[in-house]
């Protein structure tokens, strides 16, 4: 009787470390917060495929689900819309837009650009047997650009130290999985294109560079905001403890990055599709937190592409920064 009645304790036991552990999980499952992140499959979303792989969203007791978009324009579109929470990035030149229309709708907590003059992202492609030596050769000259009217107006901000862009050259914009066979067959003479197309061109032997760092015309000793990663404001309102754990995961895969590039660079090949060749060597910016950035640094950058009508109205650029 005794060991009968032993061995129904020992069930009991069991029952209730069980029953706990299912109580432990399902509460932990519902303690997880929540939070819809978009991206581009660009290389520029590095930090993302990196927290997803080493599970640092869910290190802070987050529940991601991460939406891929096809252009910057869709995914801020998004954000927008309260679609997304989070926009891991995309171009700053698409929210600066967003804020001359609904002003107060995001904030930046991650920067990916230069700290220099020198952007390695942009590159001016002309054909390989090109006699085309400088920039100011560009003159008279047809020159592709991605379409869209940032895309035209960052184009005509770099030509215009050289010569007058609206009168002297033909900007013919150029879907990109067609920017390098165009080159290719003759119907433009330059393109101004992010990476990987510089890669592409020179991998096809189709072209090579004109000069290697294009947006140096700029003048931007500061550097600038290529890209940015932000909050939806209506987010950071309704969970702002929510946010400084998404902004906690990004940090510690800014930081992976820059002390294991070759793995992080391995997550590039399953999320953009680069070839591992590409993936291993694409140059890419720095990822800058917030609280590490010159948050003056973007203002010239605005301002010339509102000398090219891109923008009607001023913005104190300064102040789209996130502050915990």
């Amino acid at each position: 009787m005794q060991g009968g009645s032993l061995m129904k304790r020992r069930w009991l036991v069991i029952w209730i470390l069980l029953f706990t552990l299912v109580l432990f999980r399902v509460d932990h499952a519902i303690a997880q917060e929540e939070v819809k992140i978009g991206y581009l499959t660009l290389v520029m979303s590095l930090p993302t495929f990196v927290a997803l792989e080493k599970g640092f969203f869910q290190d802070q007791g987050l529940k991601v689900t991460a939406i891929p978009f096809e252009s910057g324009t869709l995914i801020v579109d998004a954000l927008v819309a309260s679609r997304i929470d989070v926009n891991a990035g995309s171009a700053i030149i698409g929210h600066w837009l967003v804020e001359e229309n609904l002003p107060g709708t995001f904030k930046i907590f991650i920067v990916y650009g230069p700290i220099g003059p020198k952007d390695v992202s942009f590159v001016l492609m002309v054909a390989r047997d090109s006699t085309l030596k400088e920039m100011k050769d560009l003159k008279g000259k047809r020159v592709g650009t991605f379409p869209g009217i940032a895309s035209l107006a960052l184009a005509k901000a770099v030509l215009r130290p050289y010569f007058d862009p609206n009168k002297e050259v033909t900007l013919i914009e150029v879907p990109p999985g067609n920017i390098v066979q165009a080159l290719a067959a003759g119907q433009i003479d330059a393109y101004f294109a992010p990476e990987p197309f510089g890669m592409m061109a020179e991998a096809k032997g189709v072209g090579r560079h004109l000069v290697k760092h294009p947006l140096q015309a700029l003048n931007l000793q500061n550097g600038f905001p290529g890209a940015v990663f932000v909050f939806s404001s209506k987010f950071l309102k309704e969970k702002p403890l929510v946010a400084k754990k998404v902004k906690a995961a990004y940090y510690k895969s800014v930081d992976f990055i820059q002390t294991n590039e070759v793995a992080a660079r391995k997550f590039l090949v399953k999320y953009t599709n680069l070839p591992e060749p590409f993936a291993m060597k694409i140059p890419y910016e720095p990822w800058i937190k917030v609280e590490q950035y010159n948050k003056t640094a973007g203002q010239p950058y605005f301002d010339a592409l509102r000398k090219e009508g891109l923008f009607q109205k001023h913005i104190d650029t300064s102040q789209l920064y996130y502050q915990e």
